[in-house]
């Protein structure tokens, strides 16, 4: 199989990236583990678009990001979404959806009330793209290596839902993979955003930068059986987050404004969220809320889940949310590597040291459209050279259930990750990871899959275990707190020695990292 352009995942980024090489003249070759639009996480998202707007400038838009990311951003790449996001916004508007002007972001007003934004979003994007003759869609396809040869970037191989490996031939590859919030025990993630893109980019030579930054949404439900996710803002001024007590916490610590924080402030917040927790539950309280209010969104998508919140406060806890780091790449969306090009979370350099609210969907709008359009002119100038083909036999599609040694493999590393490389980390814990997780790497080595399911549990094992390897080296490295990132035992930010980023290359021969400062 070939293609002019290959793009690894379906949520918004990739979609985005597929309209855009689609609309320069490319075949295009679209590719899920899942299908289009559903498995990712703009699918949850709530519709905020960061960006400028008739009352707020470009210029401070580019300082409140930058202010937000405490000044590690890369700021060309700031300084980019500024000017290419009123563009961006106007084509989703092109295509019929309503996005309403705020102050200093747009907002995404949802088919119905009770439905997420991001739904909506995601469910018109994917019927859209799917109408594209040059757009083919490749549903439940694991893409396990970007294919190299000879310094040259050739196209991906993975197995199909039979099982069956598979390469697929293309000039251009765009990441766009997502995060890896789902490493976590507490995130508000999809269950399978394990960090794959990172892992691909970094088994195909990449550097991967700033990993040690990490986003926590404070509000995210932590009540047995009630489903992991973040309580939507914006929040009725009546709703309070208090302890076991009743004491109202935001007060406590100066953040009457929740929605405020939420915003600009979410790094404080969880840390002291965290802290809190650390004595006792902590709840979000809405039973001040006006009745009328239940039946706007976004309270009414809580009508729908089975808690009284009118009459209970509700369990709360921060949860992995969004990684700020990830694939350097150019102002064409291009990585290190010719004809490798990535976009949305998988990449690094818009949010420093904490991603401002809405700048998320922001940067997948834009950087989708940049990275699709310039691999499309990509693919007109190269040819990449030809793969041998591979053949194998095909596993059992769904036999009995997953292997209960790959069950609890992914529950410990998600249990080291909350514990070591969670809200607040420390050197004894972070070292202390690092022994637990090498550990954990024998013992998946070990396991040998004979069924589909089992296969892509060890895949997502394999990359989540890789991510936090990265995450606690770099956690290391970082003597200081800033932004997202929390250093018990360093706890103030230092500009003279640590105003930097950091920029990690795997060894694959040795299989560990090295670290170095920019």
């Amino acid at each position: 199989m070939q293609r002019d352009v290959i793009i690894v995942g379906g949520g918004l980024a990739g979609i985005m990236a597929a309209f855009s090489a689609q609309a320069e003249g490319a075949e295009v070759l679209l590719i899920d583990r899942g299908s289009i639009g559903v498995g990712t996480n703009s699918i949850l998202a709530g519709g905020v678009f960061a960006a400028p707007t008739s009352t707020y400038s470009p210029d401070v838009y580019i300082k409140d990001t930058l202010q937000v990311g405490k000044m590690i951003n890369n700021e060309p790449r700031v300084k980019l979404v500024a000017q290419e996001a009123p563009g961006a916004i106007n084509f989703l508007r092109s295509l019929g959806l309503n996005l309403i002007e705020s102050s200093d972001h747009y907002f995404l007003k949802s088919s119905r009330a009770d439905v997420i934004p991001g739904v909506t979003l995601m469910k018109k994007l994917a019927e859209q793209v799917k109408k594209i003759d040059r757009v083919n869609i490749l549903n439940s396809f694991y893409v396990t290596k970007i294919l190299r040869q000879d310094n040259r970037l050739c196209g991906v191989s993975g197995f199909d839902k039979s099982g069956r490996n598979m390469s697929i031939h293309a000039p251009s590859v765009v990441i766009a993979t997502g995060g890896g919030g789902a490493i976590y025990l507490r995130n508000d993630n999809q269950k399978r955003m394990m960090g794959q893109g990172y892992y691909l980019a970094a088994k195909a030579g990449l550097e991967l930068w700033d990993m040690e930054f990490v986003q926590f949404y404070p509000l995210v439900m932590a009540e047995p059986r009630l489903p992991s996710m973040l309580l939507y803002p914006p929040y009725p001024e009546e709703v309070k987050i208090i302890n076991a007590s009743g004491e109202d916490i935001g007060r406590k610590h100066g953040m009457r404004d929740v929605n405020e924080a939420i915003m600009k402030k979410r790094d404080v917040l969880s840390a002291v969220l965290f802290g809190e927790g650390s004595a006792g539950p902590i709840y979000m309280d809405y039973r001040k809320v006006p009745a009328s209010a239940w039946e706007t969104y976004p309270l009414s998508i809580l009508t729908k889940i089975k808690f009284d919140f009118r009459t209970q406060p509700v369990a709360i806890s921060p949860g992995a949310h969004f990684f700020m780091g990830g694939i350097r790449t150019d102002e064409s969306g291009q990585t290190s590597l010719p004809g490798l090009f990535a976009c949305g979370e998988v990449v690094w350099g818009l949010h420093g040291a904490n991603r401002r609210g809405g700048n998320a969907l922001t940067e997948c709008l834009v950087l989708g459209t940049i990275a699709g359009k310039n691999a499309a002119m990509n693919s007109r100038f190269q040819h990449a050279p030809p793969l041998k083909p591979k053949e194998s036999e095909a596993l059992a599609p769904n036999p009995s259930p997953v292997d209960k040694q790959l069950r609890d493999l992914s529950f410990r590393l998600k249990e080291m990750a909350w514990k070591y490389a969670g809200v607040v980390r420390t050197e004894e814990g972070i070292k202390m990871g690092m022994k637990e997780v090498e550990l954990l790497d024998r013992q998946l080595e070990t396991n040998v899959p004979h069924a589909v399911p089992e296969r892509k549990l060890k895949e997502d094992l394999m990359s989540a275990s890789f991510l936090l390897k990265a995450v606690l080296t770099a956690s290391l490295a970082r003597e200081e707190s800033r932004g997202s990132f929390n250093r018990k035992d360093f706890p103030q930010e230092d500009n003279i020695n640590w105003q930097k980023n950091s920029c990690l290359a795997y060894d694959r021969k040795k299989g560990r990292f090295s670290l170095s400062r920019h």
